[in-house]
């Protein structure tokens, strides 16, 4: 699929007049499809260029388009190019703040009564301003003596990403090899990929002992440097193309593995994540990337009925 621009947003349809200026003003030739319909809240426009953006001027045609999604709420999505939805593929999520509505890092301060204490660490971490590895570890240790037990009711409590099941079916359907790369914990972790289907999960164990969280954790961190590496291994392990690959996650520890996929996508990502990755979406919930890919919502809703 070319290379294109995709709008996704709440705007009149005058508005795409409007960037079809935009365009001419930058030099660029687009061809219009609303992949949206009269059942959808939102709308989603594709714009397929007659050419890609040149290297020299990909980083500000970039810049651009993300000042554009802050002045009119709109998303710009600029695609070099676009995997094929229909042929079997990689799609690995990041899972606290992407796939789940909440830290669950956070949510087990609250039950630990320290939440504001620990919430302060992870946002500063997200935003990439302090190390994730030394703030993981700083956070865990303060969750020493928890009562595991409350585990179970932190899961229940927990909101799902809108679009979530939308996305992991129609994925799914097509034979995607879907997995969770998260710096969160396995017990959420396993309990989403066995609600809707997910592959496999790599997420960080939790050490507990009578009962009770010790402050540590068993294996490897889950980090940046491992979440680009295990990305590479099952890529490796299922034989795909790297040109049919995903990623998706929304902190500054996910960039290294958006920055890998063919297609990369900042979801409702922090100002730093959405300048440096490829695709920053916000006005959409996890089945915007079915859109990315170039799916229409009646191609969705057939393939899901």
């Amino acid at each position: 699929m070319s290379a294109s621009i995709t709008l996704m947003g709440s705007f009149q349809p005058s508005y795409l007049s409007q960037f079809e200026s935009w365009l001419d003003d930058h030099h660029l030739i687009g061809t219009f499809q609303t992949l949206t319909d009269e059942l959808d809240a939102y709308t989603v426009v594709r714009v397929a260029l007659e050419q890609p953006v040149s290297n020299d001027q990909l980083a500000p045609m970039k810049k651009a388009l993300l000042a554009l999604s802050d002045d009119t709420k709109i998303d710009h999505i600029y695609q070099s190019k676009t995997p094929c939805l229909d042929q079997k593929g990689v799609a690995v999520f990041d899972m606290d703040s992407t796939l789940i509505k909440a830290e669950v890092m956070d949510e087990l301060a609250v039950e630990a009564g320290i939440g504001e204490k620990i919430a302060a660490i992870t946002a500063s971490a997200m935003r990439g301003e302090i190390d994730f590895v030394e703030s993981f570890v700083q956070r865990l240790s303060l969750l020493d003596g928890l009562s595991s037990d409350v585990m179970d009711g932190v899961y229940q409590r927990i909101v799902h990403m809108d679009g979530i099941e939308r996305l992991m079916k129609v994925l799914h359907h097509f034979g995607w090899h879907t997995a969770i790369l998260s710096g969160g914990f396995t017990y959420f972790a396993d309990r989403v990929q066995s609600q809707y289907g997910i592959s496999e999960v790599h997420a960080n164990v939790l050490e507990i002992k009578s009962g009770q969280l010790t402050g540590k954790h068993l294996g490897p961190i889950v980090d940046a440097e491992r979440k680009q590496l295990l990305l590479a291994n099952i890529v490796d392990n299922t034989g795909v193309d790297w040109s049919q690959t995903i990623a998706c996650g929304d902190g500054a520890n996910d960039l290294l593995m958006l920055n890998k996929a063919a297609l990369g996508v900042a979801l409702h990502a922090k100002p730093l994540v959405r300048e440096q990755a490829p695709c920053p979406m916000n006005n959409l919930g996890l089945d915007g990337i079915l859109y990315l890919l170039g799916a229409s919502s009646a191609q969705i809703r057939d393939t899901l009925a």
